[in-house]
């Protein structure tokens, strides 16, 4: 199939379209590719540390906090 992108402009030879007249390399520049659980998670404290910290303090102000299974909700 031939088509003229409509964002880059360029003139593209594709066998089978599936993006509608865009051609791939501008397709794949508008992909985000996001984070999950935000980027604290992948830059900060693990969650194990969090979590620790979230115990510790809650010790200190007079709480008796705990964990709820093995995964924060």
């Amino acid at each position: 199939m031939s088509f003229t992108c409509t964002i880059c402009g360029k003139h593209k030879e594709e066998p089978v379209q599936h993006r509608g007249l865009i051609c791939f390399a501008c397709h794949i520049k508008s992909v985000r590719l996001g984070f999950t659980h935000g980027k604290e998670d992948f830059h900060g404290p693990t969650i194990a540390e969090r979590q620790r910290k979230t115990v510790e303090d809650a010790k200190i102000n007079g709480y008796n906090a705990e964990p709820v299974g093995n995964r924060w909700v």
